[in-house]
């Protein structure tokens, strides 16, 4: 359900003793359309092209396999640097349809924030049938453009698949001197936030110290911010998932008993789900 996979629709590309290996991979792509002029970018690829980055986590692009149809309707293929790719709308049914869960969630929200154009999208998912529609139809439900990274995506995805409430993207809390401090998830109405920390990736001492007044600020006015790893989200959601649903419970949310089950049988299966 949510363990990454490599995307079906693959050529290899460059010279069959792999002098390409380790080179970027529009380049590589480049190659494999001058070596057939039918093929079009697509899936990840021609995500890449377009320029984000729905490579499953820690995932190299220079040793991702190129993506590539000849399959795809004139009116589904535009140009990007001079080469031939899926548009934006296409590109997103197939990131949503073919993608594990988390990262087609992921996928999706990237490409939404991009602004693709409704009426494009709604002729992007009409050939589609069967199980990719229901997965395609399954992640735009729960795509959020708000959401500003992947590991955004993933951290609200799992709230959402462990039916806790859904919490509010980007929160802007409004404090005393009329200022604003954001959250990237809350919960307004039991003022309980959650961050992901961003702390090793390309933040540095300033930023972290930031965050730290930030939340301290929160705390002082009455929130309960409860910060996550890249570790807690891709590895161990159990306890971080536990944690808010009790906090959530102590400030005042009130599902009956068989919402509760049900809500702890969930973040049991996604615990396993996500289990090394």
């Amino acid at each position: 359900m949510y363990r990454s996979s490599t995307a079906t629709m693959s050529r290899p590309a460059g010279d069959e003793d792999g002098s390409r290996a380790g080179e970027d991979l529009l380049l590589r792509f480049e190659a494999a359309f001058e070596a057939d002029f039918s093929q079009v970018a697509t899936g990840r690829t021609a995500a890449w092209i377009h320029g984000f980055d729905v490579l499953p986590p820690g995932a190299d692009q220079r040793d991702w396999p190129v993506e590539s149809s000849p399959d795809p309707p004139l009116a589904e293929i535009t140009v990007v640097d001079g080469l031939p790719v899926t548009t934006l709308a296409r590109t997103l049914v197939d990131c949503a349809a073919d993608l594990p869960r988390l990262e087609a969630v992921a996928a999706a929200d990237q490409l939404l924030r991009a602004g693709v154009d409704g009426g494009a999208l709604a002729a992007a998912l009409e050939p589609v049938h069967g199980d990719r529609l229901r997965r395609a139809n399954a992640t735009l439900l729960a795509a959020d453009p708000r959401s500003e990274s992947p590991m955004e995506s993933w951290t609200r995805c799992l709230i959402s698949d462990a039916g806790l409430p859904t919490p509010v993207p980007q929160l802007r809390v409004r404090t005393p001197n009329g200022r604003s401090k954001f959250l990237d998830f809350g919960w307004e109405r039991w003022r309980v936030g959650a961050e992901y920390d961003r702390m090793g990736t390309h933040l540095g001492l300033e930023a972290e110290t930031g965050d730290r007044r930030r939340h301290q600020v929160l705390r002082n006015l009455g929130w309960e911010v409860v910060v996550l790893t890249a570790s807690d989200v891709m590895e161990h959601p159990g306890p971080w998932l536990l944690r808010l649903r009790d906090l959530l419970l102590e400030r005042g949310w009130d599902p009956d008993a068989n919402q509760l089950k049900d809500i702890n049988a969930r973040i049991e299966a996604v615990s396993m789900a996500l289990m090394p």
